[in-house]
Protein backbone atom coordinates (compact mmCIF):
# COMPACT_ATOMS: atom_id res chain seq x y z
CA UNK A 1 0.00 0.00 0.00
CA UNK A 2 2.55 2.53 1.02
CA UNK A 3 4.37 1.85 -2.46
CA UNK A 4 1.48 2.27 -4.47
CA UNK A 5 1.30 5.33 -2.51
CA UNK A 6 4.62 6.72 -3.16
CA UNK A 7 4.17 5.68 -6.79
CA UNK A 8 0.79 7.70 -7.25
CA UNK A 9 2.65 10.48 -5.86
CA UNK A 10 5.60 10.49 -8.05
CA UNK A 11 3.41 10.00 -11.09
CA UNK A 12 1.06 12.87 -10.52
CA UNK A 13 4.21 15.57 -9.15
CA UNK A 14 5.58 13.95 -12.61
CA UNK A 15 2.94 15.96 -14.49
CA UNK A 16 2.50 18.78 -12.13
CA UNK A 17 5.04 20.10 -12.88
CA UNK A 18 4.88 22.23 -16.32
CA UNK A 19 6.89 21.57 -19.36
CA UNK A 20 9.38 24.45 -18.79
CA UNK A 21 10.63 23.28 -15.59
CA UNK A 22 12.02 20.03 -16.65
CA UNK A 23 15.09 20.76 -18.73
CA UNK A 24 15.25 18.63 -21.90
CA UNK A 25 17.86 18.40 -24.28
CA UNK A 26 18.03 21.26 -26.35
CA UNK A 27 17.11 21.21 -29.86
CA UNK A 28 20.00 22.80 -31.96
CA UNK A 29 18.97 22.59 -35.53
CA UNK A 30 15.02 23.34 -34.94
CA UNK A 31 15.34 26.71 -35.03
CA UNK A 32 15.61 29.00 -38.32
CA UNK A 33 19.78 29.58 -37.93
CA UNK A 34 21.25 26.60 -36.08
CA UNK A 35 22.15 27.28 -32.44
CA UNK A 36 25.59 27.83 -32.62
CA UNK A 37 27.68 25.35 -30.78
CA UNK A 38 29.26 27.32 -28.40
CA UNK A 39 26.11 29.29 -27.09
CA UNK A 40 24.49 25.67 -27.11
CA UNK A 41 26.61 24.97 -24.28
CA UNK A 42 25.96 28.05 -22.31
CA UNK A 43 22.38 27.78 -22.95
CA UNK A 44 22.34 24.34 -21.35
CA UNK A 45 24.10 25.10 -18.70
CA UNK A 46 21.98 28.14 -17.57
CA UNK A 47 19.03 26.33 -18.23
CA UNK A 48 20.02 23.31 -15.72
CA UNK A 49 21.07 25.99 -13.27
CA UNK A 50 17.73 28.16 -13.35
CA UNK A 51 15.39 25.11 -13.95
CA UNK A 52 14.00 25.74 -17.05
CA UNK A 53 14.00 24.47 -20.66
CA UNK A 54 17.02 25.33 -23.10
CA UNK A 55 14.25 25.22 -25.90
CA UNK A 56 12.33 28.13 -24.45
CA UNK A 57 15.67 30.34 -23.71
CA UNK A 58 17.29 29.54 -27.39
CA UNK A 59 13.77 30.25 -28.47
CA UNK A 60 14.17 33.41 -26.87
CA UNK A 61 17.70 34.02 -27.86
CA UNK A 62 17.01 33.71 -31.59
CA UNK A 63 14.14 36.12 -31.46
CA UNK A 64 16.20 38.24 -29.32
CA UNK A 65 19.01 38.41 -31.02
CA UNK A 66 19.57 35.72 -34.13
CA UNK A 67 22.03 34.55 -31.39
CA UNK A 68 24.35 37.77 -31.92
CA UNK A 69 26.87 38.51 -28.89
CA UNK A 70 26.80 41.70 -29.95
CA UNK A 71 23.53 43.08 -30.76
CA UNK A 72 21.94 45.98 -30.04
CA UNK A 73 18.55 47.03 -30.04
CA UNK A 74 16.85 50.38 -30.91
CA UNK A 75 16.55 50.87 -27.76
CA UNK A 76 19.51 49.90 -26.23
CA UNK A 77 19.07 46.21 -25.42
CA UNK A 78 22.26 44.18 -25.74
CA UNK A 79 23.54 40.82 -26.43
CA UNK A 80 22.30 37.52 -27.19
CA UNK A 81 19.20 37.96 -24.62
CA UNK A 82 18.86 41.68 -25.52
CA UNK A 83 19.25 42.65 -21.75
CA UNK A 84 18.81 46.53 -20.89
CA UNK A 85 22.14 47.86 -19.24
CA UNK A 86 20.03 48.70 -15.77
CA UNK A 87 18.04 45.29 -15.36
CA UNK A 88 21.98 42.98 -16.57
CA UNK A 89 23.14 45.26 -13.67
CA UNK A 90 20.92 44.18 -11.04
CA UNK A 91 21.01 40.87 -12.39
CA UNK A 92 25.15 40.42 -11.92
CA UNK A 93 25.60 41.22 -15.78
CA UNK A 94 29.33 43.26 -15.86
CA UNK A 95 29.04 42.66 -19.82
CA UNK A 96 26.26 42.22 -21.28
CA UNK A 97 28.27 41.44 -25.05
CA UNK A 98 30.08 38.43 -22.90
CA UNK A 99 27.32 35.83 -24.43
CA UNK A 100 28.17 33.53 -20.84
CA UNK A 101 27.04 36.59 -19.10
CA UNK A 102 24.34 37.37 -21.30
CA UNK A 103 22.67 34.40 -21.55
CA UNK A 104 23.37 33.16 -17.73
CA UNK A 105 21.75 36.80 -16.75
CA UNK A 106 19.01 36.49 -19.07
CA UNK A 107 17.74 33.11 -18.15
CA UNK A 108 17.89 34.03 -14.34
CA UNK A 109 15.47 37.04 -15.33
CA UNK A 110 13.53 34.30 -17.32
CA UNK A 111 13.20 32.43 -13.97
CA UNK A 112 12.22 35.21 -12.01
CA UNK A 113 9.37 36.16 -14.62
CA UNK A 114 8.37 32.03 -14.64
CA UNK A 115 8.34 32.16 -10.64
CA UNK A 116 6.70 35.98 -10.61
CA UNK A 117 3.71 34.42 -13.42
CA UNK A 118 3.07 31.03 -11.63
CA UNK A 119 4.44 29.14 -14.69
CA UNK A 120 1.86 31.14 -17.27
CA UNK A 121 4.67 31.04 -20.02
CA UNK A 122 2.44 33.76 -21.89
CA UNK A 123 2.67 36.32 -19.45
CA UNK A 124 6.42 35.62 -18.58
CA UNK A 125 7.32 35.91 -22.44
CA UNK A 126 5.22 38.98 -22.61
CA UNK A 127 6.76 40.49 -19.44
CA UNK A 128 10.38 39.80 -20.74
CA UNK A 129 9.54 41.36 -23.93
CA UNK A 130 6.97 44.56 -22.04
CA UNK A 131 8.22 44.86 -18.39
CA UNK A 132 6.94 42.70 -15.72
CA UNK A 133 4.89 45.43 -13.99
CA UNK A 134 2.82 46.59 -16.75
CA UNK A 135 1.87 42.93 -17.91
CA UNK A 136 0.88 42.53 -14.63
CA UNK A 137 -1.51 44.93 -15.36
CA UNK A 138 -2.46 45.10 -18.38
CA UNK A 139 -1.96 41.21 -19.32
CA UNK A 140 0.22 39.85 -21.97
CA UNK A 141 -1.71 42.13 -24.78
CA UNK A 142 -0.16 45.10 -23.18
CA UNK A 143 1.21 46.11 -26.45
CA UNK A 144 1.57 45.22 -29.43
CA UNK A 145 4.91 44.02 -29.78
CA UNK A 146 4.48 41.74 -26.45
CA UNK A 147 1.93 39.91 -28.59
CA UNK A 148 4.32 39.46 -31.54
CA UNK A 149 6.93 38.50 -29.04
CA UNK A 150 5.00 36.09 -27.70
CA UNK A 151 3.76 34.48 -30.86
CA UNK A 152 7.27 34.43 -32.31
CA UNK A 153 8.89 32.86 -29.32
CA UNK A 154 5.89 30.17 -28.81
CA UNK A 155 6.29 29.25 -32.78
CA UNK A 156 10.21 28.31 -32.57
CA UNK A 157 9.71 27.22 -29.06
CA UNK A 158 6.94 24.89 -29.99
CA UNK A 159 9.66 23.55 -33.07
CA UNK A 160 12.12 23.08 -30.82
CA UNK A 161 9.85 20.81 -28.60
CA UNK A 162 8.65 18.91 -31.79
CA UNK A 163 12.20 18.48 -32.97
CA UNK A 164 13.13 16.52 -29.81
Amino acid sequence: MRNRIALLVLVASTFAVPGFAAPKSLAVSAFPLPVPQYLAGVITEAAKKYDVDPNLVAAMAFRESRFDPKAVSRIGAQGVMQLMPKTARSLGVQDSFDARQNVMGGTKYLKYLLDRFDGDVTMTLAAYNAGPELVAKAGPAATQEAVEYVAAVKSFYEAALRAL
